[in-house]
């Protein structure tokens, strides 16, 4: 039997628990304990990744309201932020953060829609070595463009408040605008502002669609960022 649990953990040493097969041994220090619990509502970590499943299927099978799904996954964000604090090694971790970025991309509404986002810069920049951080930067700008198409739809007193915010996000995650991947979303965010009442708004319009006529002139957007420009912002 002794033997058999040697050939047991040489083979888990191999593959993380997601099934991803891993540079080095995984340490049995890193991975949380089965009757470990985490977060206000003291899940453990089995729970914490079935709770993200039973969720997307409600979902998919409309079985539940959305807001009501929106706060049970929030719960499981909170024990999941606990679960990478305590354990931040674990490699069960990955696979999960990106089920429940999935998870709140897959809800309506502009706070769940920036939750994914954030998860997936999580994601990508706290596992950089695995598939799934790959996988959350091509996902990222897109996923900005989600949120942002979302603002629309939220409350008109919420609406500038969580337009600035993407805005920052956009700078953030662009290197001030640099990248091209998020070319789209700025100009998303440049239209956005035009649609939304005030001076304020307008002059992050102008910033925006200045950004990309001066650094994308021959993309798309850029061109119609210039077109906007000529034939003055919020005259659409």
């Amino acid at each position: 039997m002794f033997a058999v649990t040697l050939a047991t953990l040489a083979a888990f040493s191999l593959s993380s628990s997601n099934g991803i097969a891993l540079s080095g041994p995984v340490s049995l220090s890193n991975l949380a304990p089965a009757d470990e619990y985490f977060g206000r509502q003291k899940l453990s970590p089995i729970s914490i990744r079935h709770m993200v499943y039973s969720l997307k299927d409600e979902l998919y099978h409309a079985r539940r309201r959305s807001d009501a799904i929106e706060h049970d996954a929030g719960i499981v964000d909170d024990a999941l932020q606990d679960w990478s604090s305590r354990f931040p090694r674990d490699s069960w971790l990955p696979s999960t953060f990106w089920n429940l970025a999935q998870l709140y991309a897959s809800l309506p509404g502009v706070d769940a829609r920036t939750r994914a986002l954030g998860i997936l810069q999580q994601l990508r920049d706290r596992f950089p070595e695995t598939p799934y951080a790959a996988g959350a930067a091509r996902e990222m700008p897109a996923s900005l463009v989600r949120a942002v198409d979302a603002v629309s739809g939220s409350p008109p007193s919420e609406q500038s408040a969580a337009a600035l915010t993407l805005e920052d996000r956009f700078f953030t995650l662009s290197g001030g605008g640099s990248d091209p991947a998020y070319v789209r979303a700025a100009w998303e965010l440049a239209s956005t502002f035009e649609r939304l009442p005030g001076e304020p708004a307008q002059t992050q319009a102008i910033r925006l669609l200045a950004l990309l006529v001066d650094r994308y002139p021959t993309v798309v957007f850029g061109k119609w960022a210039m077109r906007d420009l000529k034939r003055g912002v919020g005259e659409r």
